[in-house]
C-alpha cells in the first residue's frame, strides 16, 4: 500500500497540472487576505476574534482548487485512458483508490500548510499596521489554520470520490464547480436554514469565514459534518470503482 501511495505522489509531482494547482492554491492566500482587509464595508471589525478569523480563513481559499485536484486524480485516469494500465498493474481497484485518497490528503495538507504560511506572512504585519493586536487572537488564528487544513483534506477526498463516481473529467469538474459557486447559494436563498448543513456552510464554519447567511455550526460540529461528507464520497467512490468496467 505504501508503494502505491508513493507511486501516486510521484506521478502527481511530475505533471505540470500539479504545479499549476499548487501555484494557484498558494497564490489565492494573499489575494484573499487583501480582499478581507480592504473591503470598504467590512462584515466584521478587524480588531475582533471573528474579524481575525475571517482574514485568516485565507488559508483555506484554495479548497475549491483542491476539489478539482481530487477529481483530476481519478477522472483524469479515464480521460487519458491510463486507468486500464493502472488496474492491470494493481488488480485491486479499491487499493488503488485508497492510495489516491491518501495521496490527495497528503498533498492537500502540504499545500494548505504552505498557503497558511503565506497567509500568515501577509496578514499578521498588515493587521498589526491596522492597529489589530494580533497576539491577543493567537487561538483564533490557530483554529482558522487547523480548520483550513481539515477543509483542504476533505475537499481532496470529495474530489477523488466524485471523480471515481462520475469518471468523465469535464462533467465532474463542471458539476462540482456549479454546485459550489451557484447551486448551494441558490438553495440557501430559498431555504437559509439549510446553509449550515451544506458542504460550503460547514467549510466556512471550520475556518471562520464570514457569511451573509450567518448561523453556522460550531467549529467541532462543522468538523464532524464536513468529515462525514468526505468519507461518504470516498466510500461511494470505492463502491463505484469496483462495479463498473474500466473502459
Amino acid at each position: 500500500m505504501n508503494a502505491l501511495i508513493r507511486a501516486e505522489l510521484l506521478k502527481l509531482s511530475t505533471t505540470r497540472m500539479f504545479w499549476g494547482i499548487a501555484l494557484t492554491t498558494v497564490a489565492l492566500a494573499p489575494a484573499t487576505v487583501a480582499l478581507a482587509i480592504l473591503q470598504p464595508q467590512p462584515t466584521l471589525p478587524l480588531d475582533s476574534a471573528d474579524g481575525v478569523r475571517n482574514v485568516m480563513a485565507a488559508a483555506s481559499s484554495g479548497t475549491l482548487v483542491l476539489l478539482v485536484f481530487g477529481i483530476l486524480i481519478t477522472a483524469g485516469e479515464f480521460r487519458h485512458r491510463t486507468a486500464t494500465s493502472t488496474f492491470l498493474i494493481t488488480a485491486d481497484r479499491r487499493q488503488v483508490l485508497r492510495a489516491k485518497l491518501a495521496a490527495a490528503g497528503i498533498t492537500a495538507i502540504c499545500l494548505t500548510i504552505l498557503s497558511s504560511v503565506v497567509a500568515l506572512a501577509v496578514a499578521l504585519p498588515w493587521l498589526s499596521a491596522r492597529g489589530v493586536r494580533v497576539g491577543s487572537y493567537s487561538g483564533q488564528i490557530a483554529a482558522a489554520v487547523g480548520g483550513a487544513m481539515l477543509a483542504g483534506v476533505v475537499y481532496g477526498l470529495v474530489g477523488v470520490g466524485f471523480g471515481a463516481i462520475v469518471r468523465n473529467q469535464t462533467a465532474a469538474i463542471t458539476a462540482a464547480l456549479l454546485w459550489s459557486t451557484l447551486g448551494e447559494g441558490l438553495l440557501i436563498d430559498h431555504a437559509p436554514a439549510m446553509g449550515r448543513w451544506l458542504p460550503g456552510g460547514a467549510s466556512n464554519a471550520l475556518t471562520g469565514m464570514a457569511t451573509p447567511h450567518g448561523s453556522l455550526l460550531p467549529m467541532w460540529g462543522a468538523a464532524v459534518l464536513f468529515t462525514g461528507y468526505g468519507l461518504a464520497f470516498a466510500v461511494a467512490g470505492l463502491q463505484t470503482i469496483t462495479r463498473h468496467d474500466v473502459a
